[in-house]
């Protein structure tokens, strides 16, 4: 009997792909899109705000400078120098304006109702505390929402409230003088200082 020589196996067919294979190429394609539209956004972003934001300072070098910054959804204006009129403040007669760090105008301007504006400015007077306190006792009267005879600080204060400003006056006695900060804060649409 012969002997048959055995049959060669078929070559084995390659396996058919499986199902999840595809789903690291599928994510990591979906994460550069994702990638690349964060990009765009942020590129699209600044290069928007290069064209619309605009930056002006006065006064450079001076220790007064006024900042103002303009944008498509509001602006930003910081004046080192504070007039007067503009605290809407009684100012004790015979006192001087100390232009320091601590003397300022910011106007906060975000659309039709929504603005903020803060103006703060120094004085002082050789005059003793106690007639500068008489005098501002005298002159804000019914006005006065909340008096403070001596802080921890050792500072006098007025306070008065309405519905869209709020206004402080400090005083303190220091080195021989009478130091008076005024300080108001108003809310909503007005004309500017």
């Amino acid at each position: 009997m012969s002997a048959n020589p055995p049959f060669p196996r078929p070559p084995v067919p390659p396996q058919p792909p499986r199902p999840g294979s595809k789903v690291v190429p599928i994510v990591l394609l979906v994460l550069a899109l994702i990638i690349l539209v964060c990009g765009l956004g942020v590129w699209t972003g600044l290069k928007f705000l290069s064209h619309n934001v605009r930056i002006q300072v006065a006064g450079h070098g001076t220790g007064k400078e006024d900042v103002s910054v303009n944008t498509p959804v509001g602006s930003v204006e910081v004046r080192r120098d504070v007039r007067e009129g503009s605290l809407d403040l009684p100012l004790y007669p015979g006192a001087t304006q100390v232009v320091d760090k601590d003397s300022a105008s910011v106007n906060l301007d975000f659309g039709d109702e929504a603005n903020v504006r803060v103006r703060a400015a120094k004085f002082e007077t050789a005059d003793p505390l106690e007639k500068v306190k008489a005098f501002y006792k005298e002159r804000l009267g019914v006005e006065v929402a909340r008096f403070i005879e001596k802080d921890a600080g050792g500072k006098t204060a007025f306070e008065m409230k309405s519905d869209k400003q709020e206004k402080v006056v400090e005083l303190k006695w220091e080195s021989g003088r009478t130091s008076i900060e005024l300080v108001q804060v108003s809310f909503g649409k007005s004309e500017s200082n």
